[in-house]
């Protein structure tokens, strides 16, 4: 009989010893990319890669995927793919330790940690899809807290409707001042640019799916710096050791420009956290299909109200500012709040042309950023 090495021509089969730290880290940020539904089996899977002084791990679901990694001891190069959910709830319950994993044959994997194992069957590495890649060393550094800070200010506003799909992503522009982040969901537009010189051979505009923002929002954690590339039809980003990559979405974004460039002539600063508490309180009272509040802008003050047949009415008044003519007009409480929670000031500004129009809503005090923020009224 034959050992195993000589049936795989003296090869050794896949072995590496990883902390169960580092492991269950980078299986814990390819969750979100992994395909939930099982339509293709092995889109459920993470390939688990053991090369140099590396165990390099990858989850796709074709259209956006992750490549990560973590040092580790490689006895044997090779890979496997193995079931992504159920790996990431075994290395997390394993004991603070090294965990040595093993290819068998057959596509089958063992897990070792202290007195503790596992065997798991997985799926060859061949059937596992190809990745995109970043080309050579080209691309543009943007800084993380840059990005991290437009993607906090504009996702929410992104649209849950994947039949409008031009809409169900962010607008990132890039030029030699700095980032911008659009996002819409038709009720409402988030616009957010951070002055912050960019190395560029020109401008770029592209659209980033909803997925792949909120991806690249976790890997911004800790990082300070990415790298973007546009490679074909996929956006590339390289941040730290890892590269999140995604197709880019294809259509044509509105035109955003005029939308946020209309103020109203009725403009009042309110106090960030006071208005939010305001808004909160009424809204309890508000009907839960529409969330509306009414506020009444006066001499003075600003009424807020909000009611629901079912449920009864609130009313709260709040000290303002402002001396121009009254307008009453409706919002989705939901929106406004979205909008407070990440202004991060302590003062916002309301402008207001008519119950028809649009308000538009922006920080008060916050220089490094030109952050707008445009919704839609509602009919009372």
């Amino acid at each position: 009989m034959f050992s195993r090495e000589e049936r795989s021509g003296g090869r050794t089969p896949m072995e590496i010893t990883v902390h169960k730290n580092d492991l269950v880290r980078e299986l814990h940020l390819v969750q979100g990319i992994v395909e939930k539904k099982n339509s293709i089996p092995i889109l459920s899977n993470v390939l688990a890669e053991a090369k140099g002084k590396e165990l390099r791990i990858s989850a796709t679901d074709l259209d956006v995927s992750l490549r990560c990694g973590c040092p580790a001891e490689v006895a044997g190069e090779g890979a496997i793919t193995l079931a992504a959910k159920k790996l990431y709830e075994i290395a997390r319950s394993l004991p603070e330790a090294d965990v040595r994993i093993k290819v068998l044959p057959d596509a089958w994997a063992s897990i070792e940690c202290e007195r503790v194992s596992f065997k798991m069957a997985g799926l060859p590495k061949e059937d596992f899809p190809s990745l995109p890649e970043a080309r050579g060393k080209g691309g543009t550094e943007i800084p993380g807290d840059v990005v991290r800070e437009l993607i906090a200010r504009t996702a929410f506003a992104i649209t849950a409707e994947d039949a409008r799909y031009y809409l169900a992503g962010a607008l990132m522009i890039l030029d030699k001042d700095g980032v911008a982040m659009v996002a819409t969901d038709g009720h409402r537009l988030s616009y957010a640019h951070r002055q912050s010189p960019l190395k560029l051979a020109e401008p770029q505009r592209v659209l980033v799916p909803r997925k792949a923002i909120y991806e690249l929002a976790r890997l911004l954690e800790e990082e300070e710096t990415l790298t973007f590339q546009q490679v074909e039809n996929h956006l590339v980003f390289a941040v730290g050791g890892r590269t999140l990559a995604s197709k880019m979405i294809e259509g044509q974004f509105p035109a955003f420009e005029k939308v946020i460039a209309v103020a109203g002539d009725k403009v009042v600063d309110l106090g960030r956290e006071e208005l939010g508490t305001a808004i909160r309180r009424v809204s309890l009272l508000s009907s839960e299909r529409s969330r509306a509040v009414k506020l009444t802008l006066g001499s003075d003050r600003l009424d807020l109200a909000a009611s629901s047949p079912d449920l009864g009415e609130a009313r709260e008044s709040l000290a303002a500012e402002y001396k121009g003519d009254s307008v009453e007009i409706g919002f989705n409480a939901q929106y406004l709040l979205d909008f407070l929670g990440v202004a991060g000031t302590e003062a916002v500004r309301m402008e207001l042309k008519d119950h028809e129009s649009q308000g538009i809503f922006r920080p008060q005090g916050g220089a490094e950023t030109d952050y707008r923020y445009v919704v839609m009224p509602m009919r009372l």
